[in-house]
């Protein structure tokens, strides 16, 4: 086969593979519900593994206490995210968690699999300290997080 079929050939099934990709690929949407008594200046989120966030998405906007606000991702094939929240004075806040895996965590962001996600819940502990939560169904009422 001559070096121009074969890079034709090559071509062509990178081209099939990733016309695959992108009719798999999907938005995913979620709560994020700010129960605590901060307000945050800047969310952010990334898929998992990838270097950067993208922009703040809601630029310009202060994200209050006590209200909830719908997030809605770009088209991907993963649905594993990071969620950076920003305090006021633009520090991300510090999120704690045990992994999956056992391992304890303490980022600047949440690594949560947002495809059950239904809501992303800040609220305060009993020390008055940002705290977190999630839930994969409805049980705070907001509805279906695709569809406000």
């Amino acid at each position: 086969m001559k070096k121009s079929h074969l890079l034709i050939l090559l071509f062509g099934l990178n081209f099939i593979i990733q016309s695959v990709h992108e009719i798999n690929a999907q938005s995913y949407c979620f709560w994020l519900a700010n129960y605590s008594d901060e307000t945050f200046t800047m969310v952010r989120i990334r898929e998992n593994g990838t270097s950067s966030f993208g922009q703040d998405i809601f630029e310009d906007m202060l994200i209050e206490p006590y209200q909830h606000y719908w997030i809605r991702t770009g088209k991907s094939n993963s649905s594993v995210y990071d969620i950076e929240i920003s305090q006021i004075d633009g520090r991300p806040l510090k999120f704690s968690w045990t992994g999956k895996n056992g391992i304890d965590y303490t980022r600047p962001f949440i690594t949560l699999d947002i495809l059950p996600l239904n809501t992303l819940m800040i609220t305060n502990d009993e020390y008055g300290n940002v705290d977190w939560d999630f839930t994969n169904e409805d049980i705070y009422g907001f509805g279906d997080p695709c569809n406000p």
